[in-house]
């Protein structure tokens, strides 16, 4: 029985390190699996960290943009409104499904064509039921001949005729997309519009630009205090807006200004005559025709500028009947319908009234000027004087730098610049004069019946100083584009958008509320020099305070100053918080020491507005930018034809056949042509190390690293209990062999005997 069992014992040993070496055989292969894994992703890496991608860096633009067809083919800033086209090596336009379905609605063969006035309106009109055109743009573009052709009339000069009769031979139409030289058109060789889109720029670039920086300040602003009485600055101002209306409506155009301007006509004449009107009397009275006929006017124009040109409506002027959602005709008194023709020269009629009205009333050719213009000389003569020079009772100083500024010459030229990079200080004397009515029964618009009258007490002294303070700060902030009548985008300084417009209008209010309360004051301390502006009260506290600054004398002020430097840094740093939100790290506090202005940051960038002029240095509309876009892509597209990619859209795909050759890339050069160059010869393009992949890849890496990492260390632990257990199975074998050995041998002692 001892032999049986040692040998049954030594089986079943036997058996289980055979399956334990099995085993151990079966780890030793999943480490050698997990290795080879582990130098699989390695390689992985290693080759992830060379991953890049192609990157739009558009010049004068905070910031870049991931590479997409739409970018390239949608007019924006980003690509200064000119289309990066995709080509075949052969140079054929790549398009997607949008694009095809325009091209092919238009009827465009694959291999291109010859262009003509009807292909490209069906062209943009395709692009605009689709909606990459807007129905305005879409309107700007086909108002006018594709090809104009040029005849000759009875002298034998040239002239050119327009197929569209909404426009007239002398009207201005195609100047962004043909060149009369050369009789070629955008994208084909006519000289390229400057069309770039607003540019981002720091402090500095603010402080050099013509836009902002160098635009002078109006000071005789602060001596108009008198109802209706204007500057002459304000004049020029007010002469060339008008002048630019004018002209743009009678070249056959309607745009965002004249709609502005007929709209204000109808609100002024209704604040001047609002008890007179009466929509529902019979008969209507004088005053009430004539604003239903200014607000019919403004109607008109913006259905104009709105409604897109349709044939079948014969030039008749209708308007969008958002009951039936269809076009009816406007109506004259007599019941005929009124004609486009009609109804732009009644337009155009009302606008050059409007320009012949306020040049008749404020000539700057006529010597002596109107009484109600203060001149830009006489405030500099006010200006360039001591604080207490009875001579020539000099109410108002300029300190800059802490030095009074003498020199009429220098503050005539003194810009905008000037103010944000000096410490420009307007101070007053106790010889302020408040505003007030000659008598009783007097017309409050007419200024000849107002006078100015010394100023009594302080709280009429900070009250009247405030006021002449608000002047000066609306001027300038109208420099940086905050337009106080209309909280609208009008593209000028800093007002680039609806954002931008509703910043300046915060930054306004916030900076008038800080600044400009008559009872916030700051007038602590005696020190009375006029000469020494560290030594001068009134000087220090506005220097140190965000408040008007003041220094009494007797309970009343003798002086009262102003930090406008101060006070236009404190007007940006409000404008960048409403811009970036809470998150905003600047600070304005009661005194400088304790805010933390953007202006301190020379880092962050301005985004000024949109300059950008055609040949004839005339401002582009965005509409036109728009259109130059258009008729570049369709001069191409019936070029070099078209090639559908249904893929083009998957930014991925774009990358890599533009990476490896399969596609090209085509973009305007300075000579108006379109040249096919490699993708990082492309102007903006640039290829990156693509940090976002990098970063996926080590997560990754890092996250397969540690799972195989585990499974190794669980695999080693296994091997060293099989390895042990396996020793020790060996070992008991080897006892059983000898227990089994002894055993035969004390049997065949036994028998032998």
């Amino acid at each position: 029985m001892g032999l049986a069992a040692s040998q049954a014992r030594f089986l079943c040993l036997t058996a289980r390190k055979a399956d334990c070496e099995y085993k151990s055989t079966a780890l030793a292969q999943d480490k050698l699996n997990i290795t080879e894994k582990m130098s699989q992703i390695s390689n992985e890496y290693a080759q992830a960290m060379n991953a890049t991608k192609l990157m739009w860096c558009p010049d004068g633009m905070d910031g870049d943009f991931g590479l997409s067809y739409g970018l390239l083919m949608t007019p924006s800033a980003a690509n200064d409104f000119n289309p990066y086209l995709i080509t075949t090596p052969a140079g054929a336009v790549i398009l997607n499904s949008d694009y095809r379905a325009a091209a092919e609605a238009a009827g465009i063969p694959k291999s291109g064509c010859s262009g003509s006035q009807s292909q490209r309106d069906k062209f943009i009109s395709a692009l605009s039921a689709l909606g990459i055109v807007t129905p305005n743009t879409a309107k700007e573009i086909t108002l006018f001949d594709y090809e104009p052709e040029l005849t000759t009339d009875d002298d034998g000069y040239s002239k050119i005729t327009f197929t569209n009769p909404d426009v007239e031979a002398n009207e201005l139409g195609t100047s962004w997309n043909w060149d009369w030289d050369k009789m070629i058109g955008a994208g084909m060789g006519k000289e390229p519009l400057v069309k770039g889109g607003a540019a981002a720029t720091n402090l500095y670039g603010v402080i050099l630009s013509e836009e902002i920086g160098q635009k002078l300040v109006d000071w005789s602003s602060i001596l108009t205090r008198k109802p209706g009485e204007v500057t002459e600055a304000t004049v020029k101002e007010e002469t060339e807006r008008l002048k630019l209306v004018q002209d743009t409506v009678l070249s056959g155009r309607i745009d965002e200004a004249v709609l502005l301007q007929l709209g204000r006509d109808a609100s002024v004449y209704l604040s001047q005559n609002v008890s007179k009107i009466d929509a529902s009397a019979t008969p209507l009275s004088a005053e009430t025709k004539e604003y239903l006929r200014l607000e019919d006017l403004a109607k008109y124009a913006n259905d104009y500028y709105n409604v897109s040109s349709d044939p079948a409506l014969n030039g008749i002027l209708v308007y969008l009947d958002t009951a039936s959602g269809e076009y009816k005709p406007y109506t004259k008194e007599d019941g005929t319908n009124l004609s486009k023709s009609e109804a732009m020269v009644m337009i155009k009629n009302q606008i050059k009234d409007d320009y012949k009205k306020y040049t008749d009333a404020y000539n700057l050719n006529v010597s002596p000027l109107s009484s109600n213009i203060k001149t830009l000389e006489g405030s500099f003569n006010i200006l360039a004087n001591d604080l207490d020079n009875s001579e020539n009772q000099a109410t108002y100083s300029v300190v800059v730098n802490g030095v009074i500024n003498h020199y009429k010459d220098e503050l005539k030229n003194m810009t905008m610049g000037d103010i944000l990079s000096q410490d420009v200080v307007l101070m007053v004397n106790s010889s302020l004069t408040k505003i007030q009515k000659t008598g009783n029964g007097i017309d409050p618009n007419d200024p000849s019946t107002w006078q100015e009258v010394p100023v009594q007490s302080a709280s009429e002294f900070a009250s009247v100083f405030s006021e002449v303070c608000d002047n000066l700060l609306i001027k300038l902030s109208t420099i940086l584009g905050y337009n106080p009548n209309d909280t609208t985008k009008n593209n000028s300084g800093l007002n680039v958008d609806s954002a931008s417009s509703r910043a300046l209008k915060f930054a306004y209010s916030m900076t008038k509320n800080m600044f400009l309360k008559a009872s916030q004051v700051e007038d602590t301390g005696s020190r009375d020099n006029d000469h020494a502006m560290t030594e001068n009260t009134a000087y220090l506290n506005a220097n140190t305070y965000n408040r008007l600054g003041g220094l009494k004398d007797g309970g009343n002020y003798k002086y009262m100053a102003l930090d406008v430097s101060h006070m236009m840094e404190v007007f940006l740093t409000y404008y960048a918080n409403s811009l970036e939100g809470v998150n905003s790290p600047y600070v304005v506090g009661k005194s400088m020491e304790t805010s933390t202005l953007v202006t301190d940051n020379s880092d962050y960038k301005y985004i000024l507005a949109d300059t950008s002029k055609d040949e004839d240095g005339e401002a582009l509309s965005m509409r036109t930018k728009d259109a130059d876009f258009f008729d570049q892509l369709y001069n191409n597209i019936i070029e070099h034809g078209w090639r559908y990619d249904a893929s083009i859209d998957d930014t991925e795909y774009l990358e890599t056949v533009i990476k490896n050759g399969r596609y090209a890339m085509s973009s305007l050069n300075q000579d108006g042509y379109y040249y096919q160059t490699r993708y990082n010869e492309t102007g903006y393009m640039q290829e990156v190390s693509d940090t976002d992949a990098i970063a996926r890849a080590e997560a990754e890496f890092k996250a397969m690293k540690a799972e195989l990492t585990f499974k190794e260390d669980e695999v080693d632990l296994k091997t060293k209990k099989l390895d042990a257990e396996i020793a020790s199975i060996a070992a008991e074998v080897d006892s059983v062999k000898n227990i089994i050995t002894k055993s035969i041998e004390k049997t065949f002692t036994m028998f032998s005997t």
